[in-house]
């Protein structure tokens, strides 16, 4: 209500006012001229110097305040880094930024919305420069310039509006030019410059148009709303949409503001240091304006154009690429905000509906106003939140390209709001009636008690003040205290009925006006109950429905299949994990997937982490954190978007196994064990084609180490192997079993070549092929072995040779020569031929001397 004490200079002098002067200007004087010229010099009145100074101060503390919030966490973080040996790489940004230049340059940036930013540089054959431009725009601090510009003007003016509506305009203006100029020049000094190793430079500057055009637009609308005469249409359709507007996007953002804060403060990284939560404050506009998006059912979504769309593989997720919806927020809990968003629909309805005229039945005409402005302002708060960077960037011998990335809520999303908006015009309506049936005493409370008294007495909401036209200004005598206007006079007396001319002012209004109301009776509060109960439980119903759907598809998160994919290997259960995701392998090279192999593993990949990196309408990417002994590797897993269950549920499937393939060789033996399976393993070939005494086989494993081993036998000895598969991306894991010979080997071969000795020695088969030629020969008196090969040497595992034998022999007396007995030395060679780990030792021959 306007203050009604009356300017001292109406007490000064009692005496009538002057007819006023009908005389025209001066020729040659431009009327509209001399107004802007008595503007001007009215800025230097002590008043009008004393609220320039209160308007230049409010707003320069708003800034240092929001600017400090970016500064503390900033410059924490790069105190932090200092004692890195690589903190130069950052152009030197992290050693200025407790300079004062950084802090004009955070004020500047949280008045104008944004930085820009030029680099340029080459070397090694190369330049280039690029100009980019962050926008930014702090609602926070354009809200609190408003609110508390309005005030001070309201209270240094003493609540009376002077002159008409160009005077306040003009005047507004003036103020506002003058501020806007003042921290313009301000913030040029908030440019910072930066150098890296004589190659690199670059400049970050405020943005200056924002900060001039945002100071100028938010001083001069809120001091005109403050200054500007109150008149009879203010009770207009559109006047009352605006003020109903206003009111149902304020409680939007207030009520979702402090919901994000809650929600970030409790989700907040421990590693991450408390002042990094300052930084919200400045943000507090846009994170409400998000969160209040989202409430509505609507959606945030990125907008990746040019090169930016290339580096998006490079960047991981700090470029995000898929929409953002309610159920995205906290897990999946934000899905409750619904419950939230109804219970602020019905507070804002009834609050809506109170400040109305009561009528007897709904007005149509006054339900359109409010969905068509909330629509238009809804589409300005889309416009100013939405986070941007972009620009150009030239490289040598590249040309131009243009890259830009922004993050802000969708268009649908404000036509959702304004849909929300549409239903708090109607439910205004028909609320406020059953409200006050139920619960009177929460009607006073929701809309207030003065208009909860209007209300329910049917008054009009119009006020009854005088309308100021040039004419009637002129004529105005200066000692004229303002007149009462009604509304609080109704306020304090619910019985009293509006004037006559209040009633005649209004009687567009009064036609359909309802009367007084009296106490319900207790059919009709019973009726109430029932109404309320039943609307109530109907709300809660919806909102649990929801809240249990977005509940249900938060537990079946694309990052909720992968870890249970995972799981199941951690688990040791690779049929399961394969019914889950098909190998896709032909079944030679799935022999080592199974239960028996993967739990008979020395060890298993151990889940750290699992993180969905982006979200789009046909799938997901997840990046999992496994560790193996110790070990962590990543992988980043694709999920696809199934089709919805029963219409609502999610439904994700991981078509992407965890496979790694693995060869396994060995030189002797065919039959290796993994684990605790048995694994058959094929004949190698040589280059030339030929097979050889050696065998492989490849396979495919889940992650983790397993033994490798094969059976001992009498003759041969395999250690066992270790096979480490960790990563898909990894070289190949290999593990080849060396097969060493025991001792019993040398004395199979020993025995060999003391019985092929001892043939040689007995009649025929002293004939044999590889006997010592002195023996094959069918004219011998006598032959015998005088003393057996001691030993016999491996010549690897197919071959070997033995010491020297001593052979007797003698050959028949002839007719003309007596033999007496000979003696010689003869060694005997021979090779071992494999067939399933046993060997078969043939002796091939005789040395000739």
């Amino acid at each position: 209500m306007d203050n009604l004490q009356q300017p001292e200079e109406s007490k000064a002098s009692q005496t009538p006012p002057k007819p006023p002067s009908t005389s025209l200007p001066a020729a040659g004087q431009n009327p509209q001229l001399k107004k802007l010229t008595d503007a001007v010099l009215e800025l230097k009145s002590p008043a009008s110097l004393k609220l320039l100074g209160f308007q230049a101060a409010s707003i320069a503390v708003i800034g240092v305040v929001l600017a400090l919030c970016f500064l503390i966490p900033l410059a924490t973080s790069a105190n932090g880094s200092s004692t890195s040996s690589y903190s130069d790489s950052d152009l030197g940004l992290a050693s200025q930024i407790n300079s004062f230049k950084a802090f004009i340059l955070l004020f500047s940036a949280v008045l104008g919305g944004g930085l820009k930013f030029f680099g340029a540089g080459g070397g090694f054959g190369f330049s280039g420069e690029a100009q980019l431009a962050l926008s930014l725009v702090s609602i926070t601090a354009i809200l609190a310039i408003c609110a508390v510009n309005y005030l001070l003007v309201r209270k240094l003016n003493r609540g009376v509006r002077k002159g008409g509506w160009k005077s306040a305009a003009l005047t507004s203006g003036l103020h506002a030019v003058v501020i806007a100029l003042a921290l313009l020049i301000i913030s040029l000094f908030g440019k910072l410059s930066m150098e890296s190793m004589g190659f690199l430079s670059a400049t970050i500057s405020p943005r200056y148009a924002g900060v001039f055009f945002t100071v100028l637009l938010t001083v001069f609308f809120s001091q005109f709303i403050a200054t500007a005469p109150q008149r009879v249409g203010s009770e207009s359709p559109l006047m009352n949409g605006a003020r109903e507007s206003i009111t149902l996007i304020v409680s939007v953002l207030t009520l979702f503001a402090v919901v994000g804060i809650i929600v970030a403060l409790v989700n907040k990284d421990e590693d991450m240091p408390w002042s990094f939560s300052l930084m919200l404050i400045p943000l507090l506009g846009t994170l409400g304006t998000y969160l209040g998006a989202l409430g509505f059912l609507g959606a945030l979504a990125p907008n990746v154009s040019g090169v930016a769309s290339a580096l998006e593989e490079f960047t991981g997720d700090s470029i995000p690429t898929s929409v953002y919806r309610l159920w995205d927020f906290a897990d999946g809990k934000g899905a409750w905000l619904l419950i939230l968003t109804v219970v602020l629909i019905l507070a804002v309805a009834i609050r809506v509906g109170v400040q109305r005229t009561r009528t007897e039945r709904i007005n149509w005409q006054r339900i359109w106003q409010l969905p068509a402005i909330s629509l238009v302002l809804w589409m300005v708060l889309a416009w100013l939140t939405s986070i941007s960077l972009g620009g150009n960037i030239t490289a040598n011998g590249m040309g131009e390209m243009s890259a830009g990335v922004s993050f802000g809520i969708t268009w649908y999303s404000v036509i959702f709001l304004a849909i929300g908006a549409a239903i708090v015009s109607v439910l205004a309506e028909v609320l406020p009636i059953q409200v006050y049936r139920y619960a009177p005493a929460l009607l006073g409370i929701l809309g207030g008690k003065a208009a909860a008294a209007r209300w329910i007495s049917g008054q009009s909401l119009a006020p009854v003040v005088p309308v100021t036209t040039p004419s009637t200004e002129a004529t105005r005598a200066p000692e004229a205290a303002p007149t009462t206007t009604m509304p609080t006079a109704i306020a304090e007396q619910n019985t009293t009925m509006l004037p006559a001319a209040s009633a005649t002012a209004s009687a567009s209004t009064a036609v359909n006006e309802a009367p007084a109301l009296q106490p319900a009776s207790e059919s009709s509060k019973k009726k109430a109950k029932a109404v309320g109960f039943g609307v109530l439980g109907l709300a809660v119903l919806i909102g649990l429905g929801f809240g249990a759907v977005a509940y249900l598809n938060s537990q079946r998160k694309p990052e909720a299949q992968v870890e249970q994919y995972l799981d199941l290997l951690a688990d040791g259960k690779a049929e399961k994990a394969a019914e889950m995701v098909d190998p896709g392998i032909d079944n030679a090279s799935r022999a080592l997937l199974t239960d028996e192999v993967l739990a008979g593993a020395k060890q298993r990949l151990e889940v750290i982490d699992v993180k969905q990196l982006s979200k789009a309408d046909h799938g997901a990417s997840v990046r999992a954190t496994y560790a193996i002994n110790g070990e962590q590797h990543e992988k980043v897993f694709t999920v696809d978007r199934g089709d919805k269950e029963y219409g609502l549920l999610d439904t994700w499937d991981l078509n992407e196994p965890l496979l790694v393939p693995v060869k396994i060789s060995a030189d002797q033996v065919s039959d290796v064990t993994v684990g605790k399976s048995a694994v058959h393993l094929s004949e190698a070939e040589s280059y030339f084609g030929d097979s050889d005494s050696s065998f492989s086989g490849d396979f495919y494993v889940y992650p983790g180490i397993y033994t490798v081993s094969a059976a001992n036998t009498d003759y041969l000895q395999v250690d066992a192997q270790e096979l480490r598969a960790n990563h898909p991306d990894d070289m190949e894991a290999a593990v080849t079993l060396t097969t060493t010979v025991t001792d019993k080997l040398s004395e199979l071969a020993l025995d060999a070549v003391h019985e092929f000795a001892t043939a040689c020695v007995t009649v025929p088969t002293n004939l044999n092929e590889g006997c010592p030629s002195e023996l094959q020969d069918k004219d011998l008196k006598s032959f015998s072995v005088k003393t057996q090969a001691a030993e016999v040497t491996l010549e690897g595992m197919d071959s070997f040779k033995s010491s020297e034998a001593t052979f007797k022999y003698q050959r028949n007396d002839t007719e003309y020569i007596d033999y007496s007995e000979e003696e010689f030395d003869r060694s005997f060679s021979g090779t071992i031929d494999w067939n399933d780990g046993k060997p078969t030792v043939t002796v091939t021959g005789s040395t000739w001397w």
